[in-house]
Formats: structure tokens, C-alpha cells, sequence
């Protein structure tokens, strides 16, 4: 055989190695990291890592609920959802807009949520800022009664469609006036 059928051969046959070896690699589990490691460039370029995007993809809906209180916090109404998640569609695909909102949520759950021990004050900043602003999201979208001057948010977690698991409370913050 001559050199260019040789290489006729084993083009495809290094392409189809090339594209398993890529495909393992995006697996979650992460013994199939291994296969990285034949990237002798150490950047990525020849097997890639797709997961960069969602490195720990987000298994739980994030949702913010609020209840009415009245002066002396005794008298509340029931958790009220703020903002529900829309069903999705096919157009979604293409266009959704409304999305933004939802992922705005979640960054803001995650800010609030991850790392609570550390206090550096770029993080006791970044934390102030987010409790400012899902009271001012919440503010925005509650819906006022008499008697009731008073509003409390929780954050809750659970798998959306998944009913076999139960929700998760992960934080109450404090009393905030409707009106301020």
C-alpha cells in the first residue's frame, strides 16, 4: 500500500477516536477525565471541556415565597409565590425572553446561599446587596393588604417537577416594611 491510502485509512479512524474521546470526556462522572489528559496542549483545544459552561449544573428550581405580617409580626398570610417559573414551550427554544428573570433568580439565591461562613467584606457586600434586592423585587410584585404593613421573604428549593422530593428551606429573612 501506498502512503496515501495509509493516510486515507486512518484519517477517519482518528477523527472517530478523536470525537469518542471528546464525547466520554463531557460525561459527569469524572473518572472519564482521564481522557483529558491525551490533550498533551493542557488547553483543552484537542479534547474539550463543554462542562465549562455549567461545571455543577443546577439540579433544584430556586424560588423566592413572601407572606403579609401585621405591626407586631403575630398575624401572617399564607407563603405566596413571587414569581412563578413559566411552562416551557417550543418557541423557548429560539426566544424566551422571560428567562432572564428566572436566571436572575437563581444568581441571586446562589450569591446568597454559597459560602455562608466566609465574611470577607467583597462578600458581606456582595450578600447585603442581593438581600437589598430581592426585597426590592419582592416589594415590587406583592400584592398589598390593610393591615398587613409588613412583608417576610423565604428562599425555597425543590426539584420543579419532581414531586418525590421534598422542599427545601434554605433561608427567612427579616421583616421588611410594604411601604417603606
Amino acid at each position: 500500500m501506498n502512503r496515501t491510502k495509509i493516510g486515507q485509512q486512518m484519517v477517519p479512524a482518528v477523527l472517530a477516536g478523536w470525537f469518542i474521546a471528546s464525547v466520554l470526556s463531557q460525561h459527569p462522572d469524572r473518572s472519564y477525565d482521564k481522557l483529558r489528559k491525551a490533550d498533551k496542549t493542557g488547553t483543552g483545544i484537542l479534547i474539550p471541556n463543554w462542562r465549562f459552561f455549567a461545571p455543577n449544573p443546577a439540579v433544584d428550581d430556586q424560588h423566592f415565597l413572601y407572606r403579609l405580617a401585621n405591626e407586631d409580626k403575630t398575624e401572617h398570610t399564607e407563603w405566596r409565590d413571587v414569581y412563578s417559573i413559566a411552562p416551557r414551550k417550543l418557541i423557548h427554544a429560539f426566544w424566551f425572553p422571560g428567562r432572564r428573570i428566572e436566571k436572575a433568580i437563581f444568581d441571586v439565591a446562589s450569591t446568597l446561599l454559597n459560602n455562608p461562613g466566609a465574611m470577607t467584606p467583597l462578600h458581606k457586600e456582595a450578600k447585603e446587596s442581593a438581600y437589598r434586592l430581592v426585597n426590592d423585587f419582592v416589594r415590587q410584585r406583592l400584592t398589598p393588604q390593610t393591615g398587613y404593613p409588613l412583608f417576610q421573604v423565604l428562599l425555597v428549593r425543590y426539584s420543579g417537577y419532581d414531586h418525590s422530593e421534598d422542599p427545601k428551606y434554605d433561608m427567612v429573612f427579616d421583616y421588611e416594611e410594604v411601604n417603606p
